[in-house]
């Protein structure tokens, strides 16, 4: 949902200008410093250039005008980086921003879902195949962590546009603390000959003193650091850049065997048998945080600093005295409300992102006076939604492989290791978050060695936004993702019996099912109210636990006519799969092939949301089988605060009610005459009632 207001923003402003005036007192101020003509490289020996008593005052651009920004990014911590970068730019930013992401496959499918949802104005994305980069920089040996990825950005433009004329050139692991229209402002200051913007490396690394035998590619001076550039892209095609840089790697690999900062030796290398070409920034546009650096000299000198650059392996957690401060400014980005920078630029023309306009037009449309006004507000909201938030190593394909798929909540986290404990497959969760807390639970996995051992559980986090609990929209965006051809429509509280993975594979096997029959296995749900109990190894110790009072079916005495159908008694006995038929209610939990009918995002909060989904698939025919080994069993916990609304307000109730009548409405649109039977059955429920 686009933001009415900005008070959280606000916030969130105070508190990086907190952080800013810190280091003012930390680190002292120059006011003739940053952005004028800079010392030569040998008046600079400690990487301190572009103090300068002659700094002219940049000339902005127009404040709608265009600025481009190309990323590589591949991999799934490099999809999270991208996201925090992405955060302080769009802080600071005035100007609409189009950014050039070179990514991956995986990369791709993460970021395209998550700028498409969190649908910011004035901004443009595009994507380029980096796979189409590969042969070009393949034959280079590269002995950096970033692999061919870090050489990508020597063949930029073979894939940019040809009418892009100039690009600002980013890692993903900067973080910017002004707005990046100034660093574009420094293309002005280009000379004619000049094709490249790069600020001096901050360590000794290409002085070659490191330690003993070290032997750096050649650079001039210091050297420069890649990790901000500043890319003229015509005049570069003009210079002939593809031949020359190919040229003096090929000659520089003839000694040095290979490369090991990626990309920064070869660009050091160039510049170095072709000066003219490099235009120095100042240092506060590239502070490096690296393992050996000597940044010092410029943040402690600098009136503010621009961009933050994480350049070591070890990134946050590197060692420097004032890494704290550092860490605080990134920190300020990494857990800050995303949606809160969906704001729009006034006066600029064509900024709102496909849909943003037809829904802002459907949100004023709303009446807050409305008693449902909430659970209207909810359906029409589009939470942001980052897919396989962690590392994930999808199982290899098997015809009859099952995924879990769930959602959950914070307040719900401690469920994750019991479940991976009792189901070993694949499973897709989606969990609704704020920003702060996606980190936490990164922490949390980390932490974890069940958790953090499991590379076939994939997360999804979709970004909190508003009153109720999105229910169904969660589970559709873990459905979503689900990559085998069935699934278990479970929920997070439910532990599945230890054996249930395996028999699952092996009665799809057996009765022959594939993605055509339209089956849906039911998996019988059992309670438990002891927050500790022996767990059941066999169903027949199961029924041990249920006859002595320790296992009930689930729900039997708040909402038995929810699985009722399941027809339990029969189960006791059964030895093969039994066929059930619907029933006003009935809410199993089933195995389904993964292209089944998605949830009803409508239902949002508590009450109805698995019901709606059950008298879908039953009017597409499908065919309810109950498996008599199987079964899940619910664990107590606290109530969500969405039931407790439901138990206590009537307007809450009502309006779950509304929903329900809709839904029936929608139905019989859809299946004409076939639907009356659920009418019928709405209105017995009601009358009972």
């Amino acid at each position: 949902m686009l933001p009415r207001g900005r008070p959280r923003a606000m916030g969130a402003a105070v508190l990086l200008l907190l952080l800013l005036v810190v280091g003012f007192f930390l680190f002292g101020r120059d006011p003739d410093y940053g952005l004028g003509t800079t010392a030569t490289l040998d008046e600079d020996p400690y990487g301190s250039r572009n103090l300068s008593a002659s700094s002219p005052q940049l000339l902005l651009p127009p404040k709608c005008e265009m600025l481009h920004v190309a990323i590589v990014c591949a991999g799934y911590n490099s999809s999270r980086e991208i996201i925090t970068l992405t955060k302080s730019l769009l802080f600071y930013r005035k100007n609409p921003l189009h950014l050039h992401l070179i990514t991956d496959a995986v990369a791709r499918n993460i970021l395209e879902t998550l700028f498409r949802t969190w649908m910011v104005p004035a901004v443009v994305v595009s994507f380029y195949d980096a796979e189409e980069l590969k042969p070009l920089v393949s034959w280079i040996p590269n002995k950096h962590y970033s692999g061919l990825y870090g050489l990508m950005k020597l063949v930029l433009p073979s894939i940019l546009p040809p009418s892009l004329a100039r690009v600002i050139v980013l890692d993903t692991d900067v973080t910017f603390s002004s707005d990046i229209v100034e660093l574009w402002a420094l293309f002005d200051r280009f000379s004619d000959k000049q094709v490249v913007g790069l600020v001096e490396n901050q360590s000794d690394w290409y002085l070659g003193n490191l330690w003993k035998n070290h032997r750096p590619w050649p650079a001039l001076g210091r050297g420069f650091n890649t990790g901000v550039i500043l890319l003229w892209l015509d005049r570069l095609q003009q210079t002939g850049w593809e031949q020359m840089w190919k040229v003096t790697a090929k000659r520089e690999l003839l000694t040095l065997m290979a490369t090991s900062l990626a990309d920064q030796d070869i660009f050091n290398a160039v510049i170095k048998e072709h000066p003219h070409l490099v235009h120095p920034l100042p240092c506060v546009w590239n502070v490096q945080l690296s393992d050996h650096t000597r940044a010092e000299r410029c943040y402690l000198e600098a009136a503010d600093l621009k961009v933050i650059h994480w350049n070591s392996p070890k990134k946050l957690r590197v060692k420097n005295k004032h890494a704290e401060f550092f860490r605080n400014l990134h920190l300020t980005f990494l857990g800050y409300d995303g949606k809160l920078l969906r704001r729009e630029l006034f006066g600029c023309p064509n900024q709102f992102p496909p849909g943003a306009e037809q829904l802002q037009q459907a949100l004023t449309q709303l009446d807050e006076e409305e008693p449902c006004f909430e659970f209207r507000q909810q359906q029409l909201t589009v939470h942001r939604v980052h897919i396989t938030f962690l590392p994930h190593q999808p199982p290899p394909p098997q015809p009859h492989d099952v995924t879990l798929v769930a959602q959950l909540s914070m307040d719900r986290l401690q469920m994750l290791e019991a479940l991976c404990r009792h189901w070993p497959g694949p499973m897709s969760l989606a969990l609704y978050l704020t920003d702060e807390e996606a980190q936490q639970f990164l922490h949390f996995v980390e932490m974890s060695p069940v958790l953090s051992m499991r590379k076939d559980v994939a997360y999804h986090v979709v970004y909190r936004d508003g009153p109720l609990y999105p229910v169904n929209q969660l589970r559709n965006v873990a459905l979503a993702q689900a990559l085998t051809p069935y699934v278990f429509l479970s929920d997070i509280d439910f532990l599945p019996a230890y054996s249930l993975y395996d028999y699952l594979r092996a009665s799809i096997e057996q009765l022959e099912l594939d993605s055509r029959r339209k089956t849906a296995l039911v998996v019988p749900a059992f309670e438990t109210l002891h927050y500790r109990f022996s767990f059941p190894n066999s169903k027949a110790e199961l029924l041990t636990l249920l006859d002595a009072g320790s296992l009930h079916t689930f729900r039997y005495h708040e909402w038995p006519q929810g699985h009722s159908s399941t027809d339990y008694s029969r189960w006791r006995e059964a030895q093969a799969p039994y066929r059930v038929q619907w029933s006003a209610d009935y809410e199993p939990y089933v195995v389904v092939p993964r292209d089944c009918p998605r949830y009803d995002p409508r239902f949002v909060g508590f009450g109805w949301n698995k019901v709606a989904h059950i008298i879908e698939l039953d009017a597409q025919e499908y065919e309810f089988l109950v498996l008599p080994e199987a079964f899940s069993i619910h664990l107590p916990h606290a109530p969500s605060l969405d039931i407790s609304r439901f138990r206590s307000s009537p307007t809450y109730r009502n309006c779950l009610q509304a929903l329900k009548e809709e839904f029936h409405q929608d139905l019989s649109r859809r299946y004409g005459s076939a639907a009356l039977k659920y009418l019928t059955a709405l209105q017995q429920a009601r009358s009972r009632a």
